[in-house]
C-alpha cells in the first residue's frame, strides 16, 4: 500500500513540473516582427509594436531588448501624436515607466524622451503658441538647442526614435533654417529607406505627395497620411478634396483636435455653419483652451444668429488672454445685433486699440450712427474707408451720415461712388453664382450658397436704390438739375423711393 502511494506521488510530481520555456528563436522572431512594425512607421504599426514589446518584457530571455523596444515604440507614438496634434494618450509616461523598470535601457533613449517632452505639440492655434505652456516649451527648446542638436545628430544614425526626433527637432524649426534640407536628412541615412523615416521626410520643408501616396498604397494602415495630404490640399484651395480626406481620417481617429479644427475651418469656408460649429465644439471637447476653435465657434454662432451664445463664448476667449482684439470685435458685433449699443461701444473702442483694420472702425461707425452720434459715426466711416475704399457698405453708411448732416457735395460724391461699387459687387456675385452652379459641389451646398448670394444681391439693390435717390437729392441741393434728374429717374419705379423721385423730377420741371 505504501509503494502504491509512493508511485502515485511520483507520478503527480512529474505532471506538475512546469513546461519548458519556448525556444529562444520564438522570442527572437517576435522581437524581429515588432522591430519591423516600428520601421513600417504608421501609427497603428507603432501601437502594435508597443504592445508586442510590452508583452515580451515579462520574458526573461527577451526582457532587455523588449524593454528598449517598448521605450522606443512608446516614444515614437508620443512624438507622432505631438507632431500631428492628436490627443495625448499617455505613451510618453509609459515610456518613462518602462525605462525606470529596466536598468539596461540605453541612456540615449531616456534622453530622447526628455527632448520629446520639451517639444511643443502641433498647436490648435494655427501653428502659433497659444498658451503659457507653449511659450515655456519654446524657451526650453531654444535654451537647450545646441546640446540637444549634438545628442540627436549622433544618435539619429543608431536608433529610429532618435532619428524621428531629430527630424521633428529640425524640420519645422525657424532656428534651424540656416541648415540645408540635405544636412537635416543626412543624420537619418541609416533608416532612409524605412517607411517610418520616408513618411517624415516627405513633409520636411517640402511636401512630397508622390512619396506619401506610394507609402499609403504600400500599406493601407498608414491612415495619418491622408491628414497630411488634406492639409496640403487646403493650401491649394482644393477644399472638397481635403474635406473628403479629413472625414475619412476622422472616422479612423476622432480624438484629434487639429483634425477637427481643420474640418471646422473647411466647413466654414463652405458656408456650412452648423457643421463648422459642431467641429469647433468637438475640438474644444478635446482641448478646452484651443483659442482658434473658440474664435471659430464665435464666428459660427454669429453667422447662425445665435448672438447670446456668441457673446458668452467671447467671455471664454477673453479669459484665455489670446485674440483679445478679435474677441472684443465679435462681442461688439453680436451686442449690436441685440441692440445693446452701450456695451457694443465699449467693446469696439477696446478692439480699436488692438486691431488695425477696416472692420473695426466700420462697426464703430454703425454703432455710433445707431446712437445718433453723427459726427463720431462720420469720423469712423471715413477712417474705415481710407483703410478699405472698396467696401460698398462702408460707403453707403458714410453717405447716409453725410446726407443727414446735409453736406450735399460730399453726399453726392460718396453716394454715386457707392452706387457704382454696389453694381460691380452685384456683377461679381452673379459670376460667383454661375461658378457655383457649374461646380462639382454637393447640390445641397450649392443651393445654400446660391440662396445666400441671392439675398446679398437683394440687399445690395436696396442700398443702391437708396444711394441713387440720395445722390439725386444731393445734386438737387447743389443746383445741378441735370445730374439730379439722371439719378432720380433711376428710381421712379422703385416701391420705396418712386413717389419721392417723381416729386423731385416735378420740381426740376418747374
Amino acid at each position: 500500500m505504501r509503494r502504491c502511494c509512493a508511485v502515485l506521488v511520483v507520478v503527480l510530481s512529474a505532471c506538475a513540473h512546469p513546461k519548458p520555456p519556448p525556444p529562444a528563436d520564438v522570442h527572437t522572431a517576435r522581437l524581429a516582427a515588432a522591430d519591423a512594425q516600428v520601421r513600417a512607421g504608421c501609427l497603428d504599426c507603432l501601437v502594435a509594436a508597443y504592445r508586442e514589446y510590452d508583452a515580451l518584457r515579462a520574458v526573461p530571455a527577451a526582457a532587455d531588448q523588449a524593454a528598449a523596444g517598448t521605450v522606443r515604440a512608446a516614444a515614437l507614438i508620443a512624438l507622432r501624436e505631438r507632431e500631428l496634434g492628436m490627443v495625448d494618450e499617455g505613451y510618453l509616461q509609459r515610456a518613462r515607466e518602462a525605462a525606470a523598470a529596466h536598468a539596461n535601457v540605453p541612456i540615449m533613449l531616456v534622453k530622447v524622451l526628455d527632448i520629446i517632452d520639451a517639444l511643443p505639440a502641433a498647436s490648435v492655434g494655427a501653428g502659433r503658441p497659444t498658451s503659457d505652456v507653449d511659450l515655456e516649451k519654446m524657451r526650453g527648446v531654444r535654451a537647450n538647442r545646441d546640446a540637444w542638436t549634438d545628442v540627436l545628430r549622433t544618435s539619429a544614425r543608431l536608433d529610429e526614435a532618435a532619428a524621428s526626433t531629430w527630424l521633428a527637432f529640425m524640420c519645422n524649426s525657424s532656428d534651424a533654417r540656416t541648415v540645408s534640407r540635405e544636412d537635416v536628412l543626412a543624420p537619418v541615412s541609416t533608416f532612409a529607406d524605412t517607411a517610418l523615416i520616408r513618411y517624415r521626410t516627405a513633409t520636411c520643408r517640402a511636401f512630397q505627395d508622390d512619396v506619401l501616396q506610394s507609402l499609403l498604397a504600400a500599406d493601407a494602415r498608414f491612415r495619418e497620411i491622408d491628414y497630411s495630404r488634406g492639409v496640403s490640399l487646403v493650401a491649394k484651395h482644393k477644399l472638397d478634396d481635403a474635406d473628403a480626406l479629413f472625414a475619412r481620417v476622422h472616422e479612423w481617429h476622432p480624438a484629434w483636435p487639429t483634425l477637427t479644427l481643420a474640418l471646422a475651418n473647411v466647413a466654414m469656408t463652405a458656408e456650412e455653419f452648423d457643421r463648422g460649429l459642431a467641429m469647433y465644439e468637438e475640438t474644444l471637447h478635446y482641448e478646452p483652451k484651443a483659442v482658434d476653435a473658440l474664435l471659430g465657434k464665435i464666428r459660427a454662432l454669429t453667422y447662425l444668429d445665435r448672438h447670446v451664445e456668441a457673446i458668452a463664448t467671447t467671455d471664454e476667449l477673453l479669459a484665455q488672454r489670446w485674440y483679445v482684439g478679435d474677441a472684443r470685435y465679435w462681442r461688439a458685433l453680436n451686442e449690436t445685433e441685440l441692440e445693446r449699443y452701450e456695451d457694443a461701444w465699449t467693446d469696439i473702442e477696446l478692439a480699436a486699440k488692438l486691431l488695425l483694420n477696416a472692420e473695426v472702425p466700420k462697426l464703430a461707425g454703425i454703432i455710433a450712427y445707431r446712437r445718433h452720434e453723427l459726427e463720431v459715426s462720420r469720423g469712423r466711416f471715413e477712417l474705415s474707408r481710407t483703410r478699405n475704399p472698396h467696401d460698398c457698405e462702408t460707403g453707403f453708411y458714410l453717405g447716409l451720415v453725410l446726407a443727414e448732416v446735409r453736406e450735399w457735395p460730399r453726399t453726392a460724391e460718396v453716394m454715386s461712388d457707392t452706387a457704382r461699387c454696389l453694381q460691380n459687387a452685384e456683377d461679381e456675385t452673379k459670376r460667383e453664382i454661375e461658378e457655383i452652379r457649374a461646380s462639382t459641389e454637393p447640390e445641397p451646398r450649392k443651393a445654400r450658397k446660391i440662396v445666400r448670394r441671392e439675398q446679398q444681391i437683394a440687399n445690395a439693390r436696396r442700398m443702391r436704390a437708396t444711394s441713387w435717390f440720395n445722390t439725386a437729392v444731393a445734386y438737387y441741393n447743389v443746383s445741378r438739375p441735370a445730374d439730379a434728374r439722371e439719378y432720380a429717374e433711376k428710381v421712379v419705379d422703385d416701391q420705396q423711393f418712386g413717389e419721392r423721385a417723381r416729386e423731385l423730377i416735378a420740381r426740376l420741371n418747374k
